[in-house]
């Protein structure tokens, strides 16, 4: 059987990802997959303005061409909405400048279904609801599928990296440039750069099952 998307990021295998606005048209998520064969769409709603039906737009017709959507989403402090986002259609989400526990906690509940987390049934919405139709089907293929990660943006969250890599955390990602201003600012004795940061966080998660970008 080939590996499912998910498989792919844990298993570090390269994935395609092509980055599009908030306000591509159908066609041009139609056309963006075409020209790029990527694994995923990739929209960012921290950095710029969005409406849910955006979202939802181009999640229908990435999917409709077989490609999922990674979602940014707008704060940190929004983590419980994620089975929100997930409703409108993306199976992936990227959490930014997660620094503790009660985030990650708050986030895996929001977007798994139980018995993993608490996300509510919503009806029948939600990226490959189509063809799994048996509520406890779907959420059972959803908690093995979708995808959850979280941004590394603060020397908080380097130090604290290994209580915040939960079960249910299927990759992290850092953000260069404000890690950069943290590190700027504060003049810590340790963790002079980027590099550092990273070789102190491959360390810490040592025989952890979890996609480092």
């Amino acid at each position: 059987m080939p590996k499912t998307l998910k498989e792919k990021y844990l298993a570090g295998e390269k994935i395609i990802q092509s980055r599009i606005s908030m306000a591509s048209t159908i066609v041009q998520v139609y056309q963006t997959i075409s020209d790029t064969g990527c694994n995923v769409i990739y929209i960012d709603s921290q950095h710029g303005p969005y409406t849910e039906w955006d979202i939802a737009r181009i999640s229908k017709a990435a999917e409709e061409k077989g490609g999922p959507v990674l979602l940014h989403i707008k704060h940190t402090r929004h983590a419980y909405r994620l089975g929100n986002y997930c409703d409108l259609g993306v199976l992936a989400i990227k959490v930014p400048e997660v620094e503790t526990e009660q985030i990650v906690d708050e986030a895996i509940n929001s977007f798994y279904f139980p018995p993993v987390g608490r996300r509510s049934w919503g009806g029948w919405v939600g990226y490959g609801i189509e063809s799994r139709k048996d509520r406890l089907e779907y959420a059972k293929w959803w908690n093995e599928n979708a995808i959850l990660g979280f941004k590394v943006e603060s020397l908080k969250s380097v130090l604290n990296i290994r209580t915040l890599v939960k079960p249910g955390i299927t990759y992290i990602d850092f953000g260069p440039a404000d890690l950069m201003f943290d590190i700027e600012t504060n003049d810590p004795p340790s963790l002079k750069s980027i590099d550092d940061c990273r070789a102190f966080m491959q360390k810490e998660l040592e025989g952890v099952n979890v996609r480092f970008f």
